[in-house]
Order: structure tokens, then C-alpha cells, then sequence
């Protein structure tokens, strides 16, 4: 790297922060390419626009490299006791973030625990409560995916019973079973109530989850 002045850095930093905050791509290209220079900011300046850098990749939806870089900005934040970036809460904002990237990656457990410790820092926000209540769903899903094979299977039995009654029953007796329909039409309304009864009981459990951990730690702040 050639030789670089205070100007050179400086005007660097000025350039990078005025770009078009929604041209993901060229602030991605930007930061990459000028990793050594971001190095030689003073450190408030770095983290700043590593922030829109990291903000940029999760627009995108790149949370690999998202997550692969975000830790190193959380430690810096701490390390500096940095509190507001861009109006922005930047520690609450990067767990928020990491918490997301994480669940939309499929790391739902580690996307459970880091929601879970944004909680436990500020309880008050909505934001972090519907994420939580959103990965607290998510984790239960894998028990509501039994729920909705047996639904599955009421609908195909129901169908098959229609199919059988209308295909086979009617051109051999000249006439559809009317109990053969009334079990099929029993049959499919209590694979689609098992399955709505099904939803929003796992949706509910998940929020009263939620809202218990959420007292309990608003409870726990309010007495600090």
C-alpha cells in the first residue's frame, strides 16, 4: 500500500460515509477494498463504517460473511464502551442483527440465546420481544411438523374416500354412499381443525414463553 497522509485517510472516510446508504453493493465493494485504510481510522470512525458495511451485508442477505465479521465489531464496541453510532444503540443494533442472520442461517439455538441476552439487556424494546417470540416458534416447529403430517394425511384420506364414493362406488351401484362422504367430510374437517387448532396453540406457547422471560427480566431491570 502506497504511502498514505491524514488527508488521504481522512478524505476516504468522508467519501465512504456519503455514499448512497442503499447501494448495498457498492458499500460491500468499497469497505473490501479498502480493508487497510478502514484499519487506519481512529477507532470510533472504524467501527462507524464497519457498521454500514455490516448493515449493507444484511440488507443483502449475505449473513455468512455477515456473521463471520460481526463478532470482531461487537468486541471492539465493548472493548471501546462505544454507545451510539449513527443515532443508533450500535451494540444492541449488531446483536439484533446477529440474532436474525443467525435464525434466517438456520442456527436457531444460537439465534435463541443471543435474542435472549438482547432481551435481558433491554427488555423494553418490542422489536427484541417479537424476535424472540419469533425464534421461540421456530424451535418449536420441528414438534408442530408431526402435527401437520397427520393433517396431511386426514386431507388424502378424505380425498381418497371422495375419489373412491364418486369413481368407483357411484358407476358400480349407480348411486354415491352418502356415509362415505359424511366420513370424508368429517375426515377433512379435523385435518384442517387439528391444524389450526395446532398453529396457534405452538404460536401461543411460544408467546406466553416469551412474555414470561420478558417480565421476569423488565422486572429484574426495574429493580437495578
Amino acid at each position: 500500500m502506497k504511502f498514505l497522509t491524514n488527508v488521504d485517510i481522512s478524505n476516504f472516510y468522508s467519501s465512504f460515509v456519503n455514499l448512497d446508504k442503499q447501494d448495498y453493493d457498492i458499500i460491500i465493494q468499497e469497505f473490501q477494498d479498502n480493508r487497510e485504510l478502514v484499519e487506519l481510522l481512529q477507532i470510533r470512525r472504524k467501527i462507524e463504517l464497519q457498521n454500514i458495511y455490516l448493515q449493507a451485508l444484511f440488507h443483502l442477505g449475505k449473513y455468512g460473511t455477515f456473521l463471520r465479521e460481526v463478532d470482531q465489531t461487537i468486541e471492539e464496541v465493548i472493548r471501546y464502551n462505544l454507545k451510539n453510532i449513527q443515532g443508533d444503540n450500535i451494540f444492541e443494533s449488531l446483536l439484533f442483527k446477529k440474532a436474525s442472520a443467525l435464525f434466517h442461517s438456520g442456527f436457531v439455538d444460537d439465534a435463541k440465546y443471543v435474542a435472549t441476552e438482547l432481551v435481558k439487556i433491554n427488555p423494553f424494546d418490542t422489536l427484541h420481544q417479537a424476535l424472540l417470540t419469533k425464534i421461540t416458534y421456530k424451535k418449536n416447529e420441528g414438534i408442530f411438523q408431526h402435527i401437520k403430517l397427520l393433517c396431511i394425511a386426514l386431507v388424502i384420506v378424505s380425498a381418497g374416500i371422495y375419489g373412491a364414493n364418486l369413481l368407483v362406488v357411484e358407476p358400480l351401484k349407480g348411486t354415491y354412499n352418502q356415509s362415505l362422504f359424511d366420513i370424508a367430510f368429517i375426515t377433512l374437517n379435523i385435518g384442517v381443525l387439528v391444524y389450526v387448532i395446532g398453529e396457534l396453540s405452538f404460536y401461543a406457547l411460544a408467546v406466553v414463553s416469551t412474555r414470561r422471560k420478558i417480565f421476569k427480566y423488565k422486572k429484574k431491570k426495574l429493580s437495578q
